[in-house]
């Protein structure tokens, strides 16, 4: 396995284990207060930030320490293409989150009651959150399919 895709899978790892326990700790604050719940998820989206910064540095730079040969390497055509093709999904499903997104923003413009009984009291910082899961997927996607090319040798 290529410095590259160990480098993928710890991103990939890192990110579905910090924010797929961002979002669950997420569905605990509906119950609460809507200014309490909205501190509590600004709280947590900035650890969840942190966390995966200090995670990525970390764990980038025990893997350099253990190949430091296959750190330094350039990359290559191959490298770069499964980069493109990836970019290219995520890309994609990073789209279709912000219209979902301008579609809630929307329809909070045109129908405020429907938007604020059903939607706002249910889930702090919602327009928000839908952008950030929609990030949190395409980085998901772009990564997994990186590891799928690098994988199937495509």
């Amino acid at each position: 396995m290529s410095f590259k895709e160990k480098s993928i899978w710890i991103s990939l790892i890192s990110t579905v284990c910090i924010f797929g326990y961002y979002f669950l700790s997420l569905q605990g604050l509906g119950a609460l207060p809507i200014e309490e719940a909205n501190n509590i998820a600004a709280k947590l989206i900035v650890k969840a930030v942190l966390m995966t910064i200090f995670v990525e540095v970390i764990l980038h730079i025990v893997l350099a320490i253990f190949s430091p040969q296959d750190a330094q390497e350039a990359e290559d055509e191959r490298d770069k293409f499964y980069q493109m093709k990836a970019n290219s999904i995520g890309y994609t499903i990073l789209i279709l989150g912000v219209m979902v997104t301008l579609g809630h923003i929307l329809l909070g413009a045109i129908l405020p009651e429907m938007a604020e009984a059903h939607f706002a009291a249910t889930f702090p910082l919602l327009s928000a959150h839908i952008l950030l899961f929609s990030f949190i997927i395409s980085e998901v996607a772009r990564f997994s399919s990186q590891v799928f090319f690098y994988r199937k040798g495509a």
